[in-house]
């Protein structure tokens, strides 16, 4: 409990002494960044919290390939048959979402051609670039400027946020209740 008189954080409301919670909006005392962001936009940070799942539930696509022939090559096929396994799961999990991306003509374009090009990267780097080269470095740099450039691209550019606002417009849809 609060021993003064305090202001909230969120609707920046005097509150009396030995109050837990704002009289008028009804955030904490001791509230933290997300519970004062909770309060003063809910319908923003549920978008902010929703973005953030969506773009952690499609990242793991943009790598499969990539993993899945580092495993294929080196003969590890236990771990491929792993991986096409959580691949599954996850994919299962995330249906609604992945028909949003593949009914979508950049989305399923963009993500394919980012797969692509991990897939083309590790496979050179395999194939193509000897271990004591200058080019693993480079291969690296690559790689790793790639994977910024996509998650830019894909999650921040024009169309991916055009893409994200659908999906969450189309799964935040009022439910239309019988009469």
């Amino acid at each position: 409990m609060v021993g003064y008189r305090w202001t909230c954080q969120a609707c920046q409301a005097g509150n009396e002494p030995n109050v837990d919670k704002c009289e008028f909006c009804g955030c904490p005392a001791n509230a933290g960044t997300e519970d004062i962001e909770k309060h003063t936009n809910p319908e923003g940070f549920k978008k902010k919290k929703a973005k953030e799942q969506y773009s952690k539930s499609l990242v793991i696509y943009f790598y499969i390939p990539f993993f899945a022939a580092i495993h294929a090559v080196n003969g590890s096929y236990e771990s491929l048959i792993i991986l096409l396994g959580i691949t599954a799961v996850v994919s299962f999990k995330n249906i609604k979402l992945l028909t949003h991306i593949w009914g979508d003509n950049w989305a399923r374009s963009s993500l394919i051609t980012i797969s692509s090009l991990f897939l083309a990267s590790i496979l050179v780097r395999i194939f193509l670039i000897p271990d004591n080269s200058d080019f693993v470095w480079w291969s690296v740099l690559f790689y790793f400027l790639l994977a910024l450039f996509s998650f830019y691209y894909f999650f921040n550019s024009k169309n991916g946020k055009r893409v994200f606002s659908e999906y969450y417009a189309k799964a935040n849809k009022p439910l239309k209740r019988d009469s």
